[in-house]
């Protein structure tokens, strides 16, 4: 661990980051211990690795008309959600400063679908084409609060290259565990951006163990996201902004969506979309909480499986419950972001989800693809497959009883179909080229 400032020239000082005075700690899912803001440990003490911690925050009627507030220039994309964040940093700087995406109507889309009305949650735009520079805004912001200036994850393309291209922002260093068969467009994300990247000859799952000996090994600070607890609450920020659209900054909850549908692989971001949502309810914000869908690929679908398996009792189960119901598989799917065999985050996945009534459902990798080229033609969004996977869900959320033709559907894209468009291009017919004029 290092002051990031150390051994600079003084031309790109970061700002300094302190911590939220609301945020009062973490609390074990499994367990329930609580553990305040100086424990320095990413999971529970007792429980181990399974033991995923989740943060705390206190309430009270002045953080509902902070949230609500424009804020001054700090309070910019995620960070005009900062009293519903672990940490605030004193300025904007390109290292952190992303969010405030689009919230793209569908219309056209939706009646291909036979809905009543559609919005695509658009994160393709951020600084890596993905969601998840959310939570890697939050994981430098951290960093530099506490001193590190060297992080470290693993991941299959996209937390990795959100990692790779905010760091290079800030000066940090950066270690990247990938499995070998990652999409080389996202492999070139993180080289050209100056990450030490490392090929494991595996999957995901064991590029993940990798990196947390590492990580603990070498002091790095953890942006693996299924591990440190305050990353989700950068992903949280996502449905934070769709709701602040959609009620006209908490006004009314006329357009707020009844059913939000999002793409699964270790739980991170359905976690934070139904947490999002409960926490505003909390705060009285909004009336009602939408129904969250995690969807997951058919080839990669534990959590789909044993919410199949729990019948009506998914919502009692406890942590222990839910961590025991949940078996690992073999991921086989197209969409690499969400092939994972043993959701990192499945407890807390499970538990928020309950909570908002919604469920989880899996989805074959044809409908993915169909997807892509629907929401390309029909929405002017190029998703790559995993970033499709939640509109994908759909069908399988119409059959279970979770959506509703007349209900209003919102759908997160995550990720931007560049990063890996080999897997939209195998799917389609390229046209014969025609003689030029001569």
């Amino acid at each position: 661990m290092k002051d990031p400032d150390a051994g600079r020239n003084g031309v790109d000082v970061l700002p300094s980051v302190a911590a939220n005075p609301r945020w009062t700690g973490c609390a074990c899912v499994v367990c329930g211990r609580h553990y305040d803001t100086r424990y320095e440990g990413f999971v529970c003490a007792d429980c181990g690795i399974d033991g995923i911690l989740d943060a705390v925050y206190e309430g009270g009627a002045g953080v509902a008309a902070l949230v609500r507030a424009d804020g001054d220039d700090t309070a910019r994309g995620l960070w005009r959600f900062a009293p519903l964040l672990p940490v605030v940093p004193t300025a904007i700087h390109p290292a952190w400063a992303v969010g405030g995406t689009a919230l793209l109507p569908a219309p056209r889309l939706a009646a291909h679908l036979g809905l009543r009305s559609l919005v695509i949650k658009d994160d393709t735009g951020l600084p890596s084409g993905s969601l998840k520079d959310r939570a890697a805004a939050v994981a430098l912001a951290r960093a530099r609060q506490l001193g590190f200036d060297h992080l470290a994850c693993a991941s299959t393309g996209n937390a990795a290259a959100s990692l790779a291209v905010l760091a290079s922002r800030g000066g940090f260093r950066s270690t990247i565990y990938v499995p070998a068969g990652a999409p080389r467009g996202k492999l070139a994300q993180l080289l050209l951006h100056g990450a030490t990247v490392i090929r494991v000859d595996g999957t995901y799952d064991q590029a993940f163990e990798l990196s947390l000996v590492a990580i603990e090994r070498n002091r790095w600070y953890s942006r693996n996201c299924a591990h440190n607890p305050l990353l989700v609450e950068g992903k949280k920020t996502a449905a934070l902004e769709l709701a602040w659209d959609l009620t006209r900054g908490f006004t009314t909850d006329a357009d707020l969506p009844d059913v939000v549908l999002v793409p699964v692989g270790d739980g991170c971001i359905v976690s934070a979309t139904a947490k999002a949502f409960l926490e505003l309810k909390d705060l009285g914000l909004v009336d009602r909480v939408p129904r969250v869908v995690g969807v997951q690929a058919a080839g990669a679908s534990p959590l789909a499986q044993a919410w199949a398996r729990a019948c009506a009792s998914q919502a009692s189960l406890d942590g222990a419950q839910v961590r025991a119901a949940i078996a690992p598989v073999a991921p086989d799917t197209i969409a690499d972001s969400i092939s994972v065999g043993i959701p990192r985050n499945r407890v807390k996945a499970w538990r928020y989800v309950a909570a908002t009534g919604g469920a989880f459902v899996a989805v074959e990798d044809d409908l993915i693809i169909a997807t892509i080229r629907d929401l390309a033609a029909r929405a002017g969004v190029f998703a790559e497959p995993s970033g499709a996977a939640g509109l994908a869900g759909l069908v399988a959320a119409r059959e279970a009883g979770l959506v509703d033709p007349r209900d209003r559907v919102a759908a997160l894209v995550t990720g931007h179909g560049l990063k890996d468009p080999g897997a939209a291009l195998g799917h389609c017919t390229m046209p014969q080229p025609v003689a030029p004029l001569s």
